[in-house]
């Protein structure tokens, strides 16, 4: 995948990841009270250029979304929300 695509599929993942944590994180499940799973999932931001030259990226990216997704339920607030 050449470098632009590649940058644009970060700045995606990297929105993604941010709305997830920052509900996750306003529902108590991240930060102070939990330091090793905020400090890992900051990382994963944090690292998300250099992560997203591995050939297994989409999937790895995809499956973690879904993850978060089962904690969040993010996209069906999201599809409420258009309604």
């Amino acid at each position: 995948m050449d470098p632009d695509k590649r940058q644009a599929l970060s700045d995606f993942y990297r929105e993604e990841f941010a709305r997830h944590l920052k509900l996750l994180e306003s529902n108590g499940l991240l930060g102070a009270c939990h330091p090793g799973v905020d400090r890992v999932c900051r990382k994963l931001v944090t690292d998300l250029d250099h992560v997203c030259w591995s050939s297994h990226f989409p999937a790895v990216a995809e499956t973690l979304l879904r993850n978060f997704d089962a904690l969040t339920h993010l996209s069906e607030l999201d599809l409420r929300q258009r309604h």
